[in-house]
């Protein structure tokens, strides 16, 4: 193989027609820079260092305004629950809503009672135990499990992804999962869909397109604006469309460009109208996974002397060559268990002294790795001085033993693998809606969409109607690097901004995935984070631009008919244009939103000549001749009897 050298998220009277909410803002003309602030200690949100899976679900569950916070953490660490009160901060549920091989969280109110309730996508034990999602029952903020009464326990799977969604425009919601492959053994269909009776319980529903769907995870969109659901499924990167029945029409080759190949390594969607035009276009996230970037993969920084790497856990033999001038410190060695317990020691030197594991720092003399064993034959990593600052290490496996196999060494000034190191960037999508297809311009993005990049969230960051995007990065491996907050300009153009301040970089971890809205409502779209690989939960306040540019919240109830907000269109007209937005996630992995409050950045426009507003029952409102810098209010904050 050849060589290469590295240096290297108040309750309110609710009228049907609307009413306002005025918030103490100003509009002014001069522009601010868009700069965050880590505000999560102050507001009352703890979490863990832990595994996450697929971001948060944000959702207003008591129907006070405010949203509420759902956090899956993956295994160690239960899920969490944060109820936002009215002083901007939150208070966490006093009990765990689920634990142990949680996916991703879902919340709507399928019983149509005026509470969200929540749906877990939960893990099958790599195949060997399906299990049906988790149906969490919300009733005035007390929980209740109802996966066996509702009529979901019978059909289990390798839940990934569970998403609330109207697929036959009753008024009430549906159910269903996006799942991981099944084995050779497993039976019946990969993808679970669920018919809301009515009468709180379920039916399975089979769907032909859907049932065998090689993804797992969706975002739930109108792609072609006929007030009908639509599933933007990935990866690969799928196009369904909706039929009203519980049945889709694959259109990914019809709506995709001729030739099109970047249809993979797919981690995020987002929808958003980034051209004002009144249909949804898409961003489109790609990055490496785990077990993709667990093959290969090396980190070397030569300020900090250390070298990252991973490689599959595989049966395998590979080596890596490296100079330092005095000891080396061994850490972080570490491996994912494939269902069989083994451990991988170090071997030192020629006499293969054995070295447990060094999980944290321990330092190697060059005198104790003195030499190179002549034979590699057993499971684990070998370590050897070879005099004159060179070293070597190795690593064998003896079967395919991991997921992944990781480890550090730091004192190093160079290193030199036996192979090319995987080069991990892979470029991001932007795809403009033109109808009926999508025109792919993703050449108008900033150099870092090309990095590997896990998640994408967007909304109006600086108020000045157009739509950014803000970007989670991987980063290196063992290191967290700033994300990507990419603002659009208009007449599709983009910069990239590293100087956002929404990370700390100091936690590790990797990026992975959030939410945008505004938990303080002062008119600025914040930033709700959870970074991967034992990172945290963190909310970043935006410092704002409501004293620069004005701003609208639409804050859409239930319909006349008593149908929630899910699916409802918002129009909103100034004098410099119109924007729209779909009530829903905005964006997605593995978990869902309902993000009921829309935002809309005004620019310098201080009056709204309209609002509209429209159910997916059809129920229109609108308001007219209205002040921005408040929140407007369409429907009632719970079903009409």
């Amino acid at each position: 193989m050849k060589l290469k050298t590295l240096v290297l998220l108040i309750p309110l009277a609710l009228l049907q027609n609307g009413c306002s909410f005025a918030k103490d803002s100003k509009a002014s003309p001069k522009n601010v820079p868009i700069l965050f602030s880590d505000v999560t200690e102050e507001v009352g949100i703890r979490s863990s260092p832990s595994w996450k899976y697929g971001g948060p679900a944000i959702a207003d569950l008591n129907g006070d305004g405010r949203y509420e916070l759902m956090l899956g953490n993956h295994d160690r660490v239960p899920a969490q629950l944060f109820w936002a009160k009215a002083d901007n901060t939150y208070t966490e549920h006093h009990e765990a809503i689920a634990q142990w091989d949680l996916h991703g969280i879902a919340a709507g109110d399928y019983d149509n009672d005026g509470d969200g309730d929540i749906i877990i996508a939960m893990g099958g034990g790599n195949g060997a135990n399906p299990k049906p999602p988790r149906f969490i029952q919300n009733n005035n903020g007390e929980f209740k499990d109802v996966t066996q009464s509702s009529g979901i326990a019978e059909m289990g799977a390798r839940g990934r992804s569970a998403r609330w969604i109207d697929l036959d425009s009753d008024g009430d919601l549906d159910l269903l999962q996006i799942n991981a492959a099944q084995l050779q053994s497993e039976t019946g269909p990969r993808n679970l869909l669920f018919e809301n009776l009515g009468d709180g319980t379920f039916t399975y529903r089979s769907s032909a397109v859907f049932d065998q769907l090689d993804a797992e995870k969706v975002l739930v969109s109108d792609f072609n604006g006929d007030h009908i659901p639509d599933l933007v499924a990935f990866s690969p990167l799928q196009f369904l469309q909706g039929n009203n029945d519980f049945t889709f029409t694959d259109v990914t080759q019809s709506r995709l460009p001729k030739g099109f190949e970047d249809d993979d390594f797919i981690s995020a969607v987002a929808e958003a109208d980034i051209d004002n035009d009144g249909d949804l276009d898409y961003y489109v996230a790609r990055g490496k996974t785990y077990y993709q970037i667990a093959n290969n993969a090396v980190s070397f920084n030569p300020q900090t002397t250390r070298l990252d790497l991973r490689d599959e856990g595989n049966k395998s033999h590979d080596g890596i060559s490296f100079d330092a001038e005095g000891d080396v410190v061994l850490s972080d060695f570490w491996h994912w268990p494939r269902n069989i317990k083994v451990t991988f020691p170090v071997f030192l030197g020629k006499n293969k002294v054995a070295l447990d594991t060094p999980t944290s720092s321990v330092t190697v003399t060059q005198q104790e790795a003195l030499g190179f064993p002549d034979s590699v034959q057993e499971n684990g990593w070998y370590l050897g001085y070879l005099g004159n600052g060179k070293w070597r290490m190795e690593w064998k496996l003896n079967g395919n033993l991991a997921w992944d196999i990781r480890a550090s060494v730091t004192g190093l000034t160079s290193v030199t693998p036996d192979w090319e190191p995987q080069h991990l960037g892979v470029q991001d999508l932007l795809l403009r809606n033109d109808g009926d297809t999508f025109t792919d311009i993703s050449t108008k993005l900033p150099a870092l969409s090309g990095d590997n990049n896990w998640g994408v969230i967007t909304g109006d960051f600086n108020n000045d109607t157009f739509q950014d995007f803000f970007i989670y990065r991987f980063g290196e491996l063992k290191t967290r690097i700033a994300d990507v907050l990419i603002v659009n300009e208009g007449s599709e153009m983009f910069s990239q901004r590293l100087d956002h301040q929404a990370n700390v970089l100091s936690d590790g971890g990797h990026g992975d995935m959030g939410a945008a809205f505004d938990y303080n409502q002062d008119g600025d779209l914040d930033i709700f984070s959870g970074d991967d690989d034992d990172g945290k939960w963190r909310l970043y306040r935006n410092l704002g631009s409501s004293n620069t540019h004005s701003y609208v919240h639409a804050h859409i109830g239930y319909s006349r008919n008593g149908v929630d907000p899910i699916g409802a269109e918002v129009k909103v007209t100034t004098k410099s244009g119109s924007q729209f937005k779909r009530i829903g996630s905005g964006s997605a992995t593995h978990s869902q939103s309902t993000l009921n409050m829309a935002h809309f950045g005004l620019g310098h426009d201080t009056k709204i000549e309209r609002i509209q507003v429209r159910w997916r029952d059809g129920t229109t409102a609108q308001l007219t001749g209205v002040d921005a810098n408040k929140i407007h209010v369409f429907g009632t904050p719970n079903p009409q009897p």
